[in-house]
């Protein structure tokens, strides 16, 4: 009797122990790991995110650039001009919303998804947003790909809090590549040239700290603009005829046509315009002007616009297709894309 008692202790002991490690264990999935966000805050992320929310547009693209696009249970609003997440799954047309970077997001609308994950904008009410999913205990964290580098972060971060790190760095890896090439060009160059950049009106243009002042000055270029003012702006045309751009280049927002601005007679003093120098920035399926993990496309583009001589044994087509293959499985050209 006594050996049975015996046996019966070891053997509640023994699950107690069993049951205490599985505590522990599962205790560390949930935990998940600590990373910091686009605008430093601490957030601890659980190990397994299978439900994504994304809140605009910018973040839907950079899940699809990982190849996470299956798990997003609600993708930002559709629009006319990002075609690209659609085609590569026509399913994202029929995900709920909630809400936009413009609009605002619809918290309850997040809640009743059950997101392992929320991926909010710097900007308007994101960080609140971020405050109260807290409070509800579901996580989210914050980017702000808003220049080059911060595109790369953007990718580094989304690719460790979803374990695609390598995916990440095979993304990271073109950036360098696309960003070394255009160097190269426009060192050949004994001149560096002008280049204004209109957006959805040709008066409206931006300064400093932009992803347009950046593309310009990697792509071998000078924005006459960068030294009046930080951001977007509105400038005079008396302003564009002094700064006498070389080049201009126009947003995909732009809402005229570029042959209606050639023959306007008030430009005609202008070089750009006057030689025929201007261009929309590509493309048809998603815009390279936006915040996107394609904007490195924009280098090589405008660098080949800028230095057509030194540029002439490079094919910016092909730089496309392969970064579009690399990254989403199909060439931008197989997917009926124009530059």
């Amino acid at each position: 009797m006594k050996l049975i008692k015996k046996l019966i202790f070891l053997f509640i002991i023994l699950m107690l122990i069993i049951s205490f490690s599985n505590f522990n264990s599962n205790s560390t999935v949930a935990e998940g790991q600590t990373v910091v966000d686009m605008v430093g805050r601490e957030v601890e992320v659980p190990t397994e995110i299978n439900r994504i929310v994304t809140t605009y547009n910018t973040a839907t693209q950079f899940i699809f650039a990982l190849g996470a696009e299956d798990k997003l249970v609600s993708g930002a609003k559709h629009s006319s001009l990002q075609k690209l997440s659609t085609m590569l799954n026509p399913e994202l047309q029929e995900l709920p919303d909630v809400g936009s970077r413009r609009e605002g997001v619809n918290l309850e609308q997040i809640i009743a998804l059950q997101p392992d994950l929320v991926i909010l904008f710097p900007y308007n009410d994101g960080p609140r947003a971020a405050e109260k999913l807290e409070e509800q205990g579901i996580t989210s964290i914050i980017i702000k790909p808003e220049d080059y580098q911060q595109i790369k972060e953007t990718n580094k971060l989304l690719g460790k809090v979803l374990q695609l790190e390598e995916k990440a760095k095979k993304i990271n890896k073109q950036y360098t590549q696309i960003l070394q090439l255009s160097k190269e060009v426009a060192q050949l160059s004994d001149e560096k040239k002008t280049v204004y950049f209109g957006n959805s009106h040709l008066l409206d243009t931006v300064g400093k700290g932009m992803l347009q002042t950046s593309l310009i000055e990697l792509a071998g270029g000078i924005n006459p603009a960068k030294e009046a003012k930080d951001g977007f702006m509105k400038i005079s045309l008396e302003q564009l005829i002094t700064w006498n751009p070389d080049v201009i280049i126009l947003s995909q927002c732009y809402r005229g046509q570029i042959k209606e601005l050639k023959e306007m007679p008030e430009y005609q003093t202008i070089t750009a315009v006057r030689e025929g120098k201007i261009y929309r920035i590509p493309s048809n399926l998603e815009p390279w002007d936006f915040p996107s993990p394609s904007s490195y496309l924009m280098i090589p583009w405008l660098s080949e616009k800028l230095y057509s001589d030194e540029f002439i044994d490079i094919e910016v087509e092909r730089i496309v297709d392969d970064f579009y293959y690399e990254v989403y499985g199909e060439r931008f050209s197989e997917l009926d894309g124009q530059l």
